[in-house]
C-alpha cells in the first residue's frame, strides 16, 4: 500500500514538473531562445549562405538581410493541434521571428516575438484563422489550461528542432570539388 501511494505521488510530481516548466525569457520578460554557436573554421560569408538557404528551404519570409552586417531576420508559424476522436486538429499557429548574426568563427539565433493566433472551422469546414491572438507570454488561459500547456511545451519542443536542425545546415562543411580525371592525350 505505501509502495503504491509513493509511486502514484512520484508520478504526479513529474506530470506537474513537466507541464509546469517555464519557457526562457529574455531580459524584457517575453519568450525567446537564444544560442551563440562556434563554427571555429567558417567564414562570415559561408555561414550567411548556409543561414539564408536553410531559411529559404524551411518557407520562411525573409524581414531583414543584411550581408554586410552578417544579419537575417525572418518571420513563420508552425501549427498546434487539439485532440480530435480520430485525429488531430489544428487549434492554431504560433508565429515567431528568427534573427541569425553570423560572424567570422561563429553565428548566434534568437527565436523571438512568439504569437499564438486562433484557428477555427468555417461553415464548408475549411480551418481558417479567427483574427484573434494570444501572446505566449501569458501563463493562464481560462477554460483551457491543459491545451494552452500543451501549446507551450509544442512550442519549446518546435524551437528546440529547429535550433537543432539550423546548427546542422550552418555548420555543414562544404564539399571540394571533384575533380575531373584528365584524358591522356593520343599519342
Amino acid at each position: 500500500m505505501r509502495a503504491s501511494l509513493c509511486l502514484l505521488a512520484t508520478g504526479f510530481l513529474l506530470a506537474l514538473g513537466a507541464h509546469g516548466q517555464a519557457l526562457p525569457t529574455d531580459e524584457r520578460g517575453r519568450v525567446a531562445f537564444y544560442e551563440v554557436v562556434p563554427a571555429d573554421s567558417l567564414r562570415a560569408g559561408l555561414l550567411y549562405a548556409h543561414a539564408k538557404a536553410w531559411l529559404h528551404r524551411r518557407g520562411y519570409v525573409l524581414a531583414a538581410a543584411d550581408s554586410l552586417g552578417g544579419r537575417l531576420v525572418a518571420t513563420n508559424a508552425f501549427g498546434v493541434y487539439d485532440r480530435g476522436y480520430v485525429t488531430k486538429k489544428l487549434h492554431g499557429k504560433v508565429a515567431y521571428e528568427l534573427t541569425v548574426e553570423v560572424k567570422n568563427g561563429r553565428y548566434r539565433q534568437q527565436f523571438t516575438d512568439f504569437v499564438f493566433a486562433y484557428y477555427h472551422e468555417d461553415r464548408t469546414y475549411h480551418t481558417v484563422p479567427t483574427g484573434k491572438t494570444k501572446s505566449l507570454e501569458e501563463p493562464t488561459a481560462a477554460g483551457w489550461q491543459k491545451l494552452w500547456d500543451g501549446h507551450r511545451q509544442a512550442t519549446r519542443q518546435a524551437v528546440q528542432g529547429f535550433a537543432a536542425e539550423l546548427k546542422t545546415a550552418m555548420l555543414a562543411v562544404p564539399k571540394p570539388l571533384a575533380q575531373q580525371p584528365r584524358k591522356l592525350a593520343d599519342w
